[in-house]
């Protein structure tokens, strides 16, 4: 191996090549449009370019009309795998894939899913309705997806083929949908097998100093299952390489546990002498920069550390070097999730919150008693399933190979209380959108507006659950997960597609959007109007269709009501608790149309800017289209008591409740976090939250005037991270009013 004088492990030369591998670091990006991008040309006698590609795939389908999707998508699977451009480079320990913007997608998938749901009108116009107006945003997701990375890591590509094989000929009475299932996974793992043994011809062609050992264990990792630390980082990227770029389902962990799943080839690696931890770090180096340098705008995630059932604490010292690693290169992406326990050593949480202070915002604390307290109480999850559950995408909480939670909706609660006001007209759209609760105007008391309310909210609800319904029973058909169904034996057993039906827990989730928005609206009401009699609900109605304009003396007193969500105020935790609990039991444990029930969840995702630009004026204060609250944190600027009171005001909504997810956002001034004294304190943030039953919880660390002076002078601050909902983005790629929205958060935490 060539020597590397540096602590990531990795040469300049080598982290320019990758950095350049996906797009050019020299060319404008949009990394919502990553797929589109290539970085440098690959040889052209390797494979098909982009256009190639997608006729050889559209020739391909008009030979499929007619046949089990599965079978079809298998076979178009193997066309690309076959026929894609590859690379292996001298810069780099992992291989390149030049045809990666999904192109079953184009060609296939989009196909089918037009045709399921142009036999649903009503479903479309509805699911039309609600995205376009900020409602709801409603989607077939195919994107919160963790394999079972315990059998990938035992058995390998071929051995997942051979398991597959065996139940294939053991089911001897298979009805044709049966027969397509089996026969789609071994197609799609017979090409992955190819693939392998291409890019092994390749490197052998090309020598290096790399190249042997990358050609050595492509072989390897093609006749059996990983051997060392590199085959296994190998396996993981290959696999995630397949499936989300070709196979088109998104992997939301690398691992099983990151560190859990490579720890016993680390072991065996420096015990054997075959590789020392140098040549570890340098592996794992090269393996986190590729996803960095992909720029999935909503991160990479993987996790690290967690406790057993038998309590034994999944930390090792290859937690601390993937931590070193992860520092020294200096990312944000891929994001890390930090399963804690109370038998977490403290040394590795201190190391993460110095982190974090120090400016790497892409942690998330994910606390184990929460978790177990909250899986446990929503769908018969055994407590053994629930410590040991993966963490998936930004902070979801699923079972472990048992569980494909599908995200069927985003409802905006906001949205609802607007309807109140215009009887369910949407003003932004012009439909009747929301329910006839009557004129606002003719509301004498409280409680009659507060039940429109919820009778709103509840209808939308409902609207959601029965759409997504509809559509979600179809998910096999317009997208087979083959790759995934080959990694979960009880889907094999069963013969029936692991993301559709095949897994223990086939669940689905709403997230609830714009939570502490609304409860700051609702309180308005019941302070200005029906208290202090400020104001009259037509009034307020009034100054609400005119976007404030005129009314600015009644905002100002909205805006500095008393009744604020996360200022420590009793009836404001009152209010939120009453929401938040009516949420949750009103939607969990409905049924789904998959054979299980209904979670939910609070992650906002970037919602609370895209809905909140949708979204009338509030009697909270807030004006058409700013941001509305995100996840369960406060309203920006309404953190009057401090952090602690935030954090009280949090935790009193019985975070359990939410069995999807659940994570506080917290802002921290640098003041209150410096030296020892500062760290002393962030840790006894994160007891206070675990101990009461706390799941996810994510630190910013700035002050305005830095925040002030990065929006001023950018090119001093090219590498600030900062955290946006469950991932990490770099300042410079924020919009100004974006921008403007983390100064006026900071400034009410003062220092």
């Amino acid at each position: 191996m060539e020597s590397i004088h540096n602590r990531a492990g990795i040469s300049s030369i080598d982290r320019d090549y990758i950095e350049n591998k996906y797009h050019r670091q020299d060319q404008p990006f949009n990394p919502y449009d990553r797929l589109n991008y290539h970085g440098y040309e690959y040889d052209p006698s390797t494979g098909l370019n982009d256009q190639q590609m997608q006729e050889g795939l559209e020739a391909l389908y008009n030979q499929t009309i007619g046949m089990d999707h599965a079978l079809a998508k298998a076979k178009g699977f193997a066309y690309v795998l076959d026929h894609a451009r590859i690379d292996i480079s001298p810069h780099d320990y992992f291989f390149g894939f030049y045809n990666w913007a999904r192109p079953l997608g184009k060609t296939f998938i989009n196909k089918w899913n037009r045709e399921v749901f142009d036999t649903m009108p009503e479903v479309t116009r509805v699911m039309q309705e609600y995205n376009a107006s900020g409602t709801a945003e409603l989607w077939l997701d195919t994107e919160h997806v963790v394999p079972y990375w315990v059998d990938i890591m035992q058995l390998g590509f071929p051995g997942l083929l051979e398991r597959t094989r065996r139940y294939h000929a053991e089911n001897t009475s298979l009805t044709e949908t049966q027969e397509a299932f089996y026969s789609s996974i071994e197609i799609e793992y017979e090409a992955i097998l190819r693939l392998l043994e291409r890019l092994a011809e390749f490197a052998d062609a090309h020598p290096g100093e790399k190249s042997e050992l990358i050609a050595d264990s492509l072989r390897n990792i093609k006749n059996g299952p990983p051997q060392n630390t590199y085959e296994a980082l190998l396996v993981m990227y290959t696999y995630h390489v397949c499936a989300e770029y070709v196979d088109q389902f998104q992997v939301r962990s690398l691992g099983n546990g990151l560190d859990r799943s490579l720890y016993q080839f680390y072991k065996n690696d420096l015990a054997s002498g075959r590789f020392t931890q140098e040549d570890i770090r340098s592996f794992l180096s090269y393996f986190m920069l590729q996803y960095s340098s992909v720029g999935n705008y909503w991160g990479q995630p993987f996790y690290l550390c967690g406790t057993d059932f038998d309590e034994t604490t999944d930390i090792s010292e290859l937690t601390l070097l993937i931590l070193d690693v992860y520092d020294s290169l200096d990312l944000y992406n891929p994001k890390i999730q930090v399963k804690i326990d109370y038998n977490t050593n403290r040394a590795i949480t201190r190391r993460v919150l110095d982190m974090i202070r120090r400016g790497h915002s892409s942690f998330v604390f994910c606390c184990i008693p929460g978790i177990t307290k909250s899986l446990m109480s929503c769908y018969g999850v055994t407590e053994e399933e629930a410590r040991n559950c993966d963490i998936s995408g930004c902070n979801e909480m699923h079972i472990r190979g048992k569980e494909a939670c599908m995200i069927s909706a985003l409802p905006n609660a906001a949205k609802a209380l607007t309807y109140v006001f215009t009887n369910g007209i949407d003003t932004v759209t012009g439909k009747q959108i929301g329910l006839q609760t009557g004129d606002v105007a003719e509301f004498h008391t409280f409680d009659e507006f507060y039940e429109a309310f919820l009778t709103q909210f509840r209808y939308i609800l409902d609207t959601i659950m029965d759409t997504a319904r509809a559509y979600e029973k179809y998910v096999s058909v317009i997208n087979p997960s083959i790759m995934l169904s080959a990694t979960v034996e009880r889907s094999l057993q069963q013969a029936v597609d692991a993301y559709g039906f095949g897994l223990k827990y086939p669940t689905s989730s709403l997230l609830l959007c714009s939570f502490a928005t609304t409860v700051d609206s609702i309180l308005a009401v019941k302070e200005l109007v029906f208290e202090k009699k400020l104001t009259t609900l037509s009034q307020l109605q009034i100054a609400l269709q005119h976007n404030w304009e005129g009314y600015e003396d009644l905002r100002a007193a909205a805006l500095n009501a008393e009744q604020k969500y996360g200022s420590g105020n009793s009836t404001a935790d009152l209010y939120a608790a009453a929401f938040y609990r009516w949420f949750s039991t009103y939607v969990t444990g409905q049924k789904n149309s998959r054979g299980s029930v209904y979670k939910v969840g609070v992650p906002s995702t970037r919602h609370f800017i895209t809905q909140g630009m949708q979204t009338e004026a509030t009697p909270d204060g807030r004006k058409m289209g700013e941001e509305c609250s995100k996840n369960v944190a406060p309203v920006i600027g309404m953190e009057r008591g401090g952090v602690t009171a935030m954090m009280r005001s949090a935790l009193n909504l019985q975070p359990w409740l939410f069995s999807e997810a659940y994570v506080l956002d917290m802002m921290l001034h640098p003041s209150a976090v410096s030296g020892e004294e500062g760290l002393d304190a962030m840790m006894g943030l994160m007891d206070m939250y675990m101990k009461n039953d706390g799941i996810s919880i994510q630190f910013n660390v700035f002050s305005a005037d830095m925040l002030r002076d990065a929006q001023l002078h950018p090119d001093k601050y090219k590498n600030l991270q900062v955290r946006v909902s469950g991932w990490s983005v770099l300042w410079n790629s924020m919009s100004h009013e974006e921008q403007d929205a983390y100064i006026k958060r900071a400034e009410s935490i003062g220092g």
